[in-house]
């Protein structure tokens, strides 16, 4: 049993003998942290390219909505399979070039469209593009824990997932451009260009920071011999150091649950978000094309105001002392229930400002969870599984949140079929998400207790070291 409880800043499951980090370069931090930012951008445009391309896609294609949203889906169908099998090896491999050949693979999957657009080809690559994305937002955020300690990761958490906002306020709107002067296959082909000099750059500045565990051979076993040897030196080895907490004392937490409900949650409603929106904007507000795309970053500037804001309030907070439990999850879910709320209310709004504006408060305050969900898991696992937990909790709650498009595509289809609006069928599809978000919000903030559940996975790894010793 673990004697004194946990400081809720610490890192937990850690070894009592191991040497604390030593401080690193914030110039050099910054610099990664920025670097990893820009992947996030890039990652988001590959799969966001899909729905800026909706509508021409569909008509030159022939796609229905349903079919349209299949073909959105089959991004996430591989990728929770490869996240769990990339979470048994997580950790044994080097942060740094699992990220370069990650992203080097999502721009090379981007180039088959350019020379051969078909319907065939989309899923293909699509399912392609799942499976290489799958494991990268683990890799980003071990990447940038390693650069910052606890109570100093929810502003970097929540500037790497203001990537997708950037990608859309900054980049869509040059992308909308592309695609109707050029083409729409011209979109991707962008992408791709832009993900290759990412990979250049990262060659050069790439590096782990001193806050992860070494990546090291596992060592061989020692013979009778060899361990009587080492005794006989009067140097005997640490029984507990490297010693791993079993991975079901962390899945079965409260606090794992809860990241599933949320994550889930709020991973559908960005999905469909994704997929639709533009769409939304073209068809059901009367917008042209070219607007429609150039609006698609519109709902992210709430959430990069909340998103940082909630994120640097957050790292106050917890260094002042006040408890995870209240600055992570409480708060947290609370500002995803209040999300699902405003969507839920979409369906009630007339005109084109109230929706518009209905949709920024709610996809602003859903994503916010973004600055606090992975450092929330984080903090409960010790820094050697941090990857491979991260890995298997983002496999699990994609698998959970795989239908979220082409049930709103069903939607879309249904309500063009029974009223010939399509604005109906949008707004159906964001109270449906609304109604989803609510739950993952309020499961998070009933059911995860960091600093409890820290307590309980250190607890489970001292008793593993002592029973191996």
């Amino acid at each position: 049993m673990v004697s004194e409880r946990v400081p809720p800043h610490s890192e937990p499951a850690i070894s009592t003998t191991a040497a604390p980090p030593s401080k690193p370069s914030m110039v050099k931090a910054w610099v990664i942290t920025l670097m990893l930012l820009a992947s996030t951008l890039i990652a988001y445009l590959d799969k966001a390219i899909l729905g800026l391309v909706a509508q021409p896609v569909m008509a030159d294609l022939g796609l229905t909505a349903t079919q349209f949203g299949t073909i959105s889906t089959a991004a996430s169908l591989l990728g929770p399979v490869v996240t769990l099998l990339f979470a048994t090896v997580a950790d044994r491999l080097p942060l740094k070039g699992t990220l370069f050949t990650l992203v080097l693979l999502w721009s090379l999957i981007q180039l088959p469209i350019f020379f051969a657009a078909s319907a065939g080809m989309l899923v293909v690559t699509r399912l392609l593009l799942g499976a290489a994305d799958a494991p990268s937002n683990s890799v980003m955020h071990s990447m940038a824990y390693s650069w910052w300690p606890n109570e100093r990761r929810g502003l970097p958490a929540a500037l790497l997932t203001t990537g997708a906002s950037f990608g859309k306020l900054i980049f869509a709107p040059v992308l909308v451009v592309i695609i109707a002067a050029l083409g729409w296959q011209y979109g991707f082909l962008s992408v791709a260009i832009m993900g290759f000099v990412w990979c250049i750059g990262w060659a050069f500045v790439g590096k782990t920071g001193p806050y992860a565990e070494p990546v090291t051979p596992r060592p061989a076993k020692k013979t009778a011999e060899e361990a009587a040897a080492t005794a006989a030196d009067g140097s005997p080895e640490d029984p507990t150091a490297g010693t791993k907490a079993p991975l079901r004392s962390i899945l079965l937490t409260g606090t794992f649950i809860g990241y599933l409900a949320l994550f889930s949650s709020v991973g559908m409603l960005v999905m469909i978000v994704l997929t639709w929106l533009p769409s939304y904007f073209e068809a059901g507000l009367g917008f042209s094309a070219v607007t429609a795309g150039s609006l698609f970053g519109v709902p992210s500037i709430t959430s990069v105001i909340f998103l940082f804001a909630y994120g640097a309030w957050g790292d106050r907070a917890l260094k002042r002392g006040v408890p995870a439990r209240v600055v992570r999850t409480l708060i947290g879910g609370g500002l995803a229930m209040a999300g699902g709320l405003s969507l839920m209310t979409l369906p009630l709004a007339d005109g084109v400002a109230l929706p518009m504006a209905l949709l920024m408060l709610g996809y602003g305050l859903s994503t916010s969870i973004y600055a606090i969900a992975n450092p929330t898991l984080a903090q409960i696992t010790p820094p050697a599984q941090r990857t491979g937990v991260l890995s298997l909790g983002l496999a699990l709650s994609g698998l959970i949140g795989v239908p979220g498009p082409v049930i709103a595509g069903m939607v879309l289809d249904a309500a063009k079929a029974s009223s010939g609006s399509p604005a109906d069928g949008y707004t159906s599809a964001f109270l449906l998400a609304g109604v989803i978000v609510l739950i993952g919000g309020a499961l998070f903030a009933l059911l995860a207790n960091p600093e409890r559940d820290a307590l309980k996975v250190e607890a489970a790894r001292a008793a593993r070291a002592a029973r191996t010793s």
